[in-house]
């Protein structure tokens, strides 16, 4: 959606499994699962020590 205020480089859209993100930045995804409290989605930062600072979590779609 947008990447430190300004539409995302044309060259960054498309279907990733990780996303870079320098700065504020708006993520829109779209679920074609649904994912139960059995068995929920997760995403993670790749730096360890963020994982307290909220950039570690699941989450489910119904």
């Amino acid at each position: 959606m947008s990447q430190n205020g300004r539409p995302v480089d044309s060259a960054q859209i498309g279907w990733k499994d990780v996303v870079r993100v320098q700065g504020p930045t708006g993520i829109l995804l779209r679920f074609d699962k649904l994912a139960s409290e059995e068995t929920p989605f997760m995403y993670h930062c790749h730096i360890l020590e963020h994982e307290d600072a909220g950039m570690m979590g699941q989450l489910t779609v119904t």
